[in-house]
Protein backbone atom coordinates (compact mmCIF):
# COMPACT_ATOMS: atom_id res chain seq x y z
CA UNK A 1 0.00 0.00 0.00
CA UNK A 2 2.83 2.30 1.01
CA UNK A 3 4.41 1.87 -2.33
CA UNK A 4 1.07 2.18 -4.39
CA UNK A 5 0.63 5.72 -2.79
CA UNK A 6 4.12 6.63 -3.12
CA UNK A 7 3.73 5.83 -6.65
CA UNK A 8 0.18 8.24 -6.63
CA UNK A 9 1.82 10.98 -4.91
CA UNK A 10 4.99 11.19 -7.00
CA UNK A 11 3.94 11.41 -10.23
CA UNK A 12 0.83 14.25 -9.28
CA UNK A 13 3.79 16.26 -7.53
CA UNK A 14 5.68 16.24 -10.58
CA UNK A 15 2.62 17.01 -12.74
CA UNK A 16 1.85 20.09 -10.24
CA UNK A 17 5.81 21.20 -10.26
CA UNK A 18 5.52 21.10 -14.12
CA UNK A 19 1.95 23.24 -14.41
CA UNK A 20 3.44 25.90 -11.70
CA UNK A 21 6.30 26.07 -14.42
CA UNK A 22 4.09 26.93 -17.21
CA UNK A 23 2.24 29.55 -14.61
CA UNK A 24 5.46 31.00 -13.73
CA UNK A 25 7.06 31.43 -17.33
CA UNK A 26 3.77 32.84 -18.72
CA UNK A 27 3.95 35.53 -16.24
CA UNK A 28 7.42 36.17 -16.27
CA UNK A 29 7.53 36.31 -20.42
CA UNK A 30 3.73 37.24 -21.55
CA UNK A 31 3.00 39.68 -18.99
CA UNK A 32 0.41 40.16 -15.81
CA UNK A 33 -2.57 40.70 -18.01
CA UNK A 34 -1.96 37.27 -19.60
CA UNK A 35 -1.04 35.45 -16.44
CA UNK A 36 -4.80 36.38 -15.46
CA UNK A 37 -6.73 35.25 -18.39
CA UNK A 38 -4.39 31.87 -18.56
CA UNK A 39 -5.83 31.16 -14.84
CA UNK A 40 -9.21 32.44 -15.87
CA UNK A 41 -9.30 29.94 -18.60
CA UNK A 42 -8.48 27.25 -16.59
CA UNK A 43 -10.37 28.05 -13.65
CA UNK A 44 -13.80 28.30 -15.62
CA UNK A 45 -12.83 25.12 -17.67
CA UNK A 46 -11.49 23.20 -14.52
CA UNK A 47 -15.13 23.61 -12.58
CA UNK A 48 -16.71 22.58 -15.95
CA UNK A 49 -14.60 19.13 -16.07
CA UNK A 50 -15.37 18.68 -12.64
CA UNK A 51 -19.05 19.14 -13.32
CA UNK A 52 -18.48 16.33 -16.12
CA UNK A 53 -16.41 14.27 -14.03
CA UNK A 54 -19.83 13.65 -11.37
CA UNK A 55 -17.74 11.33 -9.23
CA UNK A 56 -16.35 8.87 -12.31
CA UNK A 57 -13.14 8.97 -11.51
CA UNK A 58 -13.59 7.39 -7.96
CA UNK A 59 -16.76 5.08 -8.92
CA UNK A 60 -14.19 3.73 -11.36
CA UNK A 61 -11.52 2.97 -8.70
CA UNK A 62 -14.34 1.01 -6.40
CA UNK A 63 -16.31 -0.66 -9.65
CA UNK A 64 -13.07 -1.87 -10.66
CA UNK A 65 -11.43 -3.03 -7.75
CA UNK A 66 -14.47 -4.96 -6.21
CA UNK A 67 -14.62 -6.96 -9.43
CA UNK A 68 -11.56 -6.16 -11.88
CA UNK A 69 -12.63 -9.16 -14.61
CA UNK A 70 -15.28 -6.88 -15.19
CA UNK A 71 -12.85 -4.02 -16.49
CA UNK A 72 -14.03 -3.61 -19.91
CA UNK A 73 -17.75 -3.69 -19.00
CA UNK A 74 -17.34 -0.72 -16.55
CA UNK A 75 -14.49 1.22 -18.30
CA UNK A 76 -16.80 0.90 -21.44
CA UNK A 77 -19.98 2.69 -19.40
CA UNK A 78 -17.72 5.16 -17.79
CA UNK A 79 -16.29 6.68 -20.47
CA UNK A 80 -19.82 6.94 -22.55
CA UNK A 81 -20.74 8.68 -19.74
CA UNK A 82 -17.79 10.75 -19.32
CA UNK A 83 -18.01 11.63 -22.70
CA UNK A 84 -21.75 12.68 -22.99
CA UNK A 85 -20.93 14.73 -19.84
CA UNK A 86 -18.12 16.31 -21.31
CA UNK A 87 -20.00 17.27 -24.32
CA UNK A 88 -22.99 18.79 -22.21
CA UNK A 89 -20.19 20.55 -20.02
CA UNK A 90 -18.52 22.19 -22.88
CA UNK A 91 -21.27 23.45 -24.78
CA UNK A 92 -22.67 24.98 -21.46
CA UNK A 93 -19.13 26.55 -20.94
CA UNK A 94 -18.99 27.83 -24.77
CA UNK A 95 -22.60 29.49 -24.29
CA UNK A 96 -21.24 31.10 -21.13
CA UNK A 97 -18.08 32.56 -23.23
CA UNK A 98 -20.52 33.98 -25.77
CA UNK A 99 -23.19 35.84 -23.02
CA UNK A 100 -20.13 37.13 -21.16
CA UNK A 101 -18.90 38.31 -24.60
CA UNK A 102 -15.64 36.75 -24.66
CA UNK A 103 -13.19 38.38 -27.44
CA UNK A 104 -12.67 36.26 -30.99
CA UNK A 105 -8.44 36.88 -29.89
CA UNK A 106 -9.32 34.98 -26.96
CA UNK A 107 -10.59 31.38 -28.43
CA UNK A 108 -7.85 29.64 -30.01
CA UNK A 109 -5.98 30.56 -26.50
CA UNK A 110 -9.58 29.27 -24.58
CA UNK A 111 -9.73 26.08 -26.94
CA UNK A 112 -6.90 24.66 -26.51
CA UNK A 113 -6.60 25.07 -22.60
CA UNK A 114 -10.35 23.85 -22.60
CA UNK A 115 -9.62 20.59 -24.89
CA UNK A 116 -6.38 19.68 -22.55
CA UNK A 117 -8.49 20.18 -19.51
CA UNK A 118 -10.97 17.99 -20.48
CA UNK A 119 -8.27 15.69 -22.06
CA UNK A 120 -6.82 15.67 -18.34
CA UNK A 121 -9.86 14.73 -17.17
CA UNK A 122 -9.58 11.61 -19.06
CA UNK A 123 -6.25 11.15 -18.12
CA UNK A 124 -7.44 11.17 -14.50
CA UNK A 125 -9.80 8.02 -15.29
CA UNK A 126 -7.58 6.09 -17.07
CA UNK A 127 -5.14 6.71 -13.57
CA UNK A 128 -8.28 5.78 -11.50
CA UNK A 129 -8.70 2.38 -13.87
CA UNK A 130 -4.67 1.90 -13.05
CA UNK A 131 -5.36 2.31 -9.27
CA UNK A 132 -8.16 -0.49 -9.23
CA UNK A 133 -6.18 -2.72 -10.89
CA UNK A 134 -3.43 -2.10 -8.23
CA UNK A 135 -0.96 -1.22 -11.01
CA UNK A 136 -0.14 1.99 -9.53
CA UNK A 137 3.75 1.71 -11.31
CA UNK A 138 2.60 2.66 -14.18
CA UNK A 139 1.07 5.93 -13.36
CA UNK A 140 4.39 7.23 -12.02
CA UNK A 141 6.19 6.15 -14.78
CA UNK A 142 3.39 7.37 -17.13
CA UNK A 143 3.23 11.11 -15.35
CA UNK A 144 6.83 11.21 -15.18
CA UNK A 145 7.46 11.25 -18.84
CA UNK A 146 4.41 13.98 -19.04
CA UNK A 147 6.84 16.02 -16.53
CA UNK A 148 9.53 15.61 -18.42
CA UNK A 149 7.85 16.79 -21.76
CA UNK A 150 6.35 20.07 -19.98
CA UNK A 151 9.62 20.72 -18.40
CA UNK A 152 11.49 20.71 -21.78
CA UNK A 153 8.61 22.95 -23.14
CA UNK A 154 8.93 25.23 -20.71
CA UNK A 155 12.76 25.74 -20.89
CA UNK A 156 11.98 25.45 -24.99
CA UNK A 157 9.38 28.67 -24.98
CA UNK A 158 11.63 30.82 -23.11
CA UNK A 159 15.30 30.51 -24.28
CA UNK A 160 13.31 30.87 -28.01
CA UNK A 161 10.75 33.20 -26.61
CA UNK A 162 8.05 31.44 -28.88
CA UNK A 163 4.75 32.77 -28.76
CA UNK A 164 1.93 31.58 -26.59
CA UNK A 165 -0.11 29.25 -28.74
CA UNK A 166 3.37 27.56 -29.35
CA UNK A 167 3.20 26.52 -25.77
CA UNK A 168 -0.47 26.08 -25.18
CA UNK A 169 0.19 23.52 -28.16
CA UNK A 170 3.11 21.86 -26.59
CA UNK A 171 1.01 21.12 -23.24
CA UNK A 172 -1.40 19.90 -24.90
CA UNK A 173 0.34 17.63 -27.20
CA UNK A 174 1.96 16.60 -23.61
CA UNK A 175 -1.51 16.28 -22.01
CA UNK A 176 -2.05 13.80 -25.31
CA UNK A 177 1.24 11.56 -24.57
CA UNK A 178 -0.36 10.80 -21.12
CA UNK A 179 -3.40 9.76 -22.86
CA UNK A 180 -1.95 7.77 -25.09
CA UNK A 181 0.44 6.15 -22.81
CA UNK A 182 -2.10 5.01 -19.94
CA UNK A 183 -4.50 3.75 -22.71
CA UNK A 184 -2.13 1.74 -23.82
CA UNK A 185 -1.02 -0.09 -20.50
CA UNK A 186 -5.06 -0.51 -19.61
CA UNK A 187 -5.00 -2.53 -23.45
CA UNK A 188 -2.07 -4.58 -22.44
CA UNK A 189 -3.95 -5.37 -19.01
CA UNK A 190 -7.04 -6.43 -20.77
CA UNK A 191 -9.29 -3.11 -21.42
CA UNK A 192 -10.97 -3.81 -24.72
CA UNK A 193 -14.82 -1.81 -25.90
CA UNK A 194 -17.78 -3.89 -24.42
CA UNK A 195 -20.86 -3.45 -25.16
CA UNK A 196 -22.95 -2.00 -22.68
CA UNK A 197 -26.98 -0.80 -21.93
CA UNK A 198 -28.19 3.19 -21.47
CA UNK A 199 -29.39 1.65 -18.47
CA UNK A 200 -26.08 0.43 -17.38
CA UNK A 201 -24.56 3.87 -18.45
CA UNK A 202 -27.50 5.96 -15.80
CA UNK A 203 -26.76 3.61 -13.08
CA UNK A 204 -23.58 4.19 -13.14
CA UNK A 205 -24.19 7.97 -13.07
CA UNK A 206 -26.59 7.84 -10.56
CA UNK A 207 -24.00 6.05 -7.88
CA UNK A 208 -21.23 8.55 -8.96
CA UNK A 209 -23.16 11.51 -8.11
CA UNK A 210 -23.48 11.69 -4.14
CA UNK A 211 -19.35 11.61 -4.46
CA UNK A 212 -19.46 13.70 -7.39
CA UNK A 213 -21.10 16.65 -5.33
CA UNK A 214 -19.06 16.75 -2.64
CA UNK A 215 -15.91 17.37 -4.72
CA UNK A 216 -17.64 19.47 -7.34
CA UNK A 217 -18.76 21.79 -4.34
CA UNK A 218 -14.83 21.46 -3.47
CA UNK A 219 -13.66 22.65 -6.91
CA UNK A 220 -16.27 25.31 -7.29
CA UNK A 221 -14.56 26.70 -4.10
CA UNK A 222 -11.04 26.73 -4.86
CA UNK A 223 -11.13 27.58 -8.81
CA UNK A 224 -14.52 29.83 -8.23
CA UNK A 225 -12.16 32.29 -6.47
CA UNK A 226 -10.54 33.42 -9.89
CA UNK A 227 -13.68 32.91 -11.84
CA UNK A 228 -15.34 35.56 -10.09
CA UNK A 229 -12.46 37.83 -9.54
CA UNK A 230 -12.04 37.49 -13.68
CA UNK A 231 -15.84 38.82 -13.98
CA UNK A 232 -14.83 41.90 -11.52
CA UNK A 233 -11.81 42.39 -12.30
CA UNK A 234 -9.07 43.15 -15.67
CA UNK A 235 -6.70 40.91 -16.38
CA UNK A 236 -3.99 41.95 -14.36
CA UNK A 237 -5.53 42.20 -11.16
CA UNK A 238 -6.44 38.40 -12.16
CA UNK A 239 -2.61 37.82 -13.29
CA UNK A 240 -1.77 39.10 -9.47
CA UNK A 241 -3.89 36.97 -7.90
CA UNK A 242 -3.12 33.99 -9.90
CA UNK A 243 0.56 34.71 -8.82
CA UNK A 244 0.12 34.67 -5.19
CA UNK A 245 -2.21 31.87 -5.40
CA UNK A 246 0.40 29.63 -6.54
CA UNK A 247 1.47 28.27 -3.71
CA UNK A 248 -1.92 27.94 -1.60
CA UNK A 249 -2.39 25.35 -4.86
CA UNK A 250 0.86 23.26 -3.72
CA UNK A 251 -1.34 23.72 -0.43
CA UNK A 252 -4.64 22.28 -1.24
CA UNK A 253 -2.94 19.60 -3.09
CA UNK A 254 -0.11 18.31 -0.16
CA UNK A 255 -3.49 18.66 2.19
CA UNK A 256 -5.38 16.47 -0.45
CA UNK A 257 -2.66 13.43 -0.12
CA UNK A 258 -2.44 13.68 3.43
CA UNK A 259 -6.12 13.44 3.59
CA UNK A 260 -5.90 9.94 1.64
CA UNK A 261 -3.10 8.75 3.84
CA UNK A 262 -5.25 10.03 7.22
CA UNK A 263 -8.74 7.98 5.42
CA UNK A 264 -6.55 5.07 5.23
CA UNK A 265 -5.43 5.08 8.26
CA UNK A 266 -8.67 5.76 9.78
CA UNK A 267 -10.45 3.37 8.28
CA UNK A 268 -8.09 0.55 9.74
CA UNK A 269 -9.29 1.79 12.89
CA UNK A 270 -12.94 1.69 12.07
CA UNK A 271 -13.83 -1.06 14.23
CA UNK A 272 -12.17 0.49 17.14
CA UNK A 273 -14.37 3.76 18.20
CA UNK A 274 -11.33 4.89 21.04
CA UNK A 275 -8.80 4.20 19.03
CA UNK A 276 -10.24 6.14 15.93
CA UNK A 277 -11.18 8.92 18.01
CA UNK A 278 -7.32 8.84 19.96
CA UNK A 279 -5.11 8.62 16.29
CA UNK A 280 -7.97 11.32 15.03
CA UNK A 281 -6.56 13.68 18.09
CA UNK A 282 -3.00 12.99 17.53
CA UNK A 283 -3.43 14.30 14.06
CA UNK A 284 -5.14 17.40 14.86
CA UNK A 285 -2.54 18.08 17.08
CA UNK A 286 0.21 17.44 14.69
CA UNK A 287 -1.55 19.49 11.87
CA UNK A 288 -1.19 22.48 14.35
CA UNK A 289 2.07 22.07 15.74
CA UNK A 290 3.40 21.84 12.04
CA UNK A 291 0.51 23.87 10.15
CA UNK A 292 0.44 27.06 12.47
CA UNK A 293 4.35 27.84 12.25
CA UNK A 294 4.75 27.20 8.91
CA UNK A 295 1.49 29.01 8.20
CA UNK A 296 2.93 32.64 10.02
CA UNK A 297 6.77 31.96 8.04
CA UNK A 298 5.12 31.73 4.79
CA UNK A 299 3.20 34.77 5.24
CA UNK A 300 6.00 36.25 6.56
CA UNK A 301 8.60 35.08 3.77
CA UNK A 302 5.67 36.24 0.94
CA UNK A 303 7.22 39.07 -0.40
CA UNK A 304 10.63 37.70 -1.30
CA UNK A 305 9.56 34.67 -2.33
CA UNK A 306 6.78 36.39 -5.00
CA UNK A 307 9.40 38.96 -6.44
CA UNK A 308 12.16 35.77 -6.65
CA UNK A 309 9.67 33.48 -8.37
CA UNK A 310 7.70 35.88 -10.56
CA UNK A 311 9.56 39.32 -11.01
CA UNK A 312 9.19 42.94 -9.63
CA UNK A 313 6.29 43.12 -12.15
CA UNK A 314 4.17 41.44 -9.00
CA UNK A 315 4.27 43.42 -6.24
CA UNK A 316 0.45 43.41 -6.30
CA UNK A 317 -0.07 40.27 -5.28
CA UNK A 318 2.35 39.94 -2.19
CA UNK A 319 -0.28 41.18 0.32
CA UNK A 320 -2.89 38.34 -1.49
CA UNK A 321 -0.05 35.69 -0.95
CA UNK A 322 0.36 36.61 2.67
CA UNK A 323 -3.20 36.78 3.51
CA UNK A 324 -4.09 33.37 1.64
CA UNK A 325 -0.83 31.56 3.97
CA UNK A 326 -3.05 32.12 7.29
CA UNK A 327 -5.35 30.20 5.94
CA UNK A 328 -3.15 26.74 6.26
CA UNK A 329 -4.28 25.24 9.38
CA UNK A 330 -7.51 25.70 8.83
CA UNK A 331 -7.13 23.94 5.15
CA UNK A 332 -5.54 20.93 6.86
CA UNK A 333 -7.82 20.65 9.58
CA UNK A 334 -10.36 20.44 7.25
CA UNK A 335 -8.41 17.66 5.03
CA UNK A 336 -8.39 15.69 8.54
CA UNK A 337 -12.10 16.63 9.04
CA UNK A 338 -13.46 15.33 5.47
CA UNK A 339 -10.98 12.11 6.46
CA UNK A 340 -12.88 11.61 9.48
CA UNK A 341 -16.63 11.91 7.97
CA UNK A 342 -15.58 9.79 5.00
CA UNK A 343 -14.43 6.79 7.30
CA UNK A 344 -17.61 7.58 9.61
CA UNK A 345 -19.55 7.36 6.39
CA UNK A 346 -20.87 10.34 7.27
CA UNK A 347 -20.85 11.91 3.82
CA UNK A 348 -24.03 13.68 4.20
CA UNK A 349 -22.67 16.21 7.35
CA UNK A 350 -19.53 16.53 4.72
CA UNK A 351 -21.95 17.57 1.76
CA UNK A 352 -24.00 20.25 3.40
CA UNK A 353 -20.67 21.70 5.33
CA UNK A 354 -18.99 21.97 1.89
CA UNK A 355 -22.60 23.56 0.29
CA UNK A 356 -22.83 25.81 2.81
CA UNK A 357 -19.11 27.10 2.65
CA UNK A 358 -19.41 27.21 -1.01
CA UNK A 359 -22.20 29.64 -1.06
CA UNK A 360 -20.43 31.50 1.70
CA UNK A 361 -17.40 31.47 -0.15
CA UNK A 362 -19.19 33.37 -3.90
CA UNK A 363 -20.54 36.07 -1.88
CA UNK A 364 -17.98 36.95 -0.07
CA UNK A 365 -15.47 36.47 -3.20
CA UNK A 366 -17.87 38.75 -5.26
CA UNK A 367 -18.34 41.54 -2.36
CA UNK A 368 -14.77 41.46 -1.17
CA UNK A 369 -13.17 41.03 -4.39
CA UNK A 370 -15.29 44.24 -5.54
CA UNK A 371 -14.05 45.73 -2.20
CA UNK A 372 -10.07 45.42 -2.67
CA UNK A 373 -9.71 43.11 -5.45
CA UNK A 374 -7.08 40.51 -5.38
CA UNK A 375 -6.50 40.71 -1.53
CA UNK A 376 -10.29 40.94 -0.41
CA UNK A 377 -10.46 37.29 -2.38
CA UNK A 378 -7.35 35.96 -0.45
CA UNK A 379 -9.31 37.33 2.84
CA UNK A 380 -12.42 35.45 2.09
CA UNK A 381 -10.23 32.13 1.34
CA UNK A 382 -9.41 32.50 5.03
CA UNK A 383 -12.63 33.07 5.97
CA UNK A 384 -13.84 30.48 4.07
CA UNK A 385 -11.89 27.68 5.85
CA UNK A 386 -12.41 29.37 9.16
CA UNK A 387 -16.07 28.80 8.67
CA UNK A 388 -15.33 25.25 7.69
CA UNK A 389 -13.36 24.17 10.26
CA UNK A 390 -15.51 25.70 13.25
CA UNK A 391 -18.50 23.74 11.60
CA UNK A 392 -16.49 20.38 11.78
CA UNK A 393 -15.73 21.78 15.07
CA UNK A 394 -19.29 21.70 15.97
CA UNK A 395 -20.51 19.08 14.49
CA UNK A 396 -17.75 17.06 15.64
CA UNK A 397 -18.34 17.89 19.03
CA UNK A 398 -21.81 17.48 19.09
CA UNK A 399 -21.32 13.86 17.65
CA UNK A 400 -19.26 13.37 20.89
CA UNK A 401 -21.43 14.38 23.17
CA UNK A 402 -24.33 11.93 21.81
CA UNK A 403 -21.94 8.86 21.83
CA UNK A 404 -21.20 10.11 25.70
CA UNK A 405 -24.94 10.09 26.47
CA UNK A 406 -25.39 6.89 24.48
CA UNK A 407 -22.40 5.29 26.56
CA UNK A 408 -23.77 6.32 29.93
CA UNK A 409 -27.51 5.15 29.24
CA UNK A 410 -26.13 1.97 28.29
CA UNK A 411 -24.30 1.95 32.08
CA UNK A 412 -27.41 2.82 33.48
CA UNK A 413 -29.51 0.19 31.87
Amino acid sequence: MKKNLANVVGGELLLRVANAAVAVLVGRVYGVGVLGTYAAIIAAATLAERLADNGLELTAITEVSHSPESLSDVATALYIDKTALSLVAAGLLALAACMLGYSQSLRPTAVILTIRTFLYSYCRLNAGLLKALDNTKHIVRIQAVHFLLLILSVLAIYLRRQNLRVLLLCLLGAQTVEFLMASGVLSKLGLRRSVTSLAACWNMIRRSTPVGLTYTLSTLMLRGDVVVLSMIASPEEVGTFAAANTALVFAYVIAWLFSGVLLSDLGNLSHDREAFDSHFRKCLKLVLIFAVPASLASALLARPAILFVFGRNYEGAVLPGALMMLALPFIFLNAAFLSRTVARNATRMSLAIYGFAAVVSLLLNYSLGRWNGAAGIAGSIVIREAVMTLLFVRFWNSRQRETELEVAELMNA
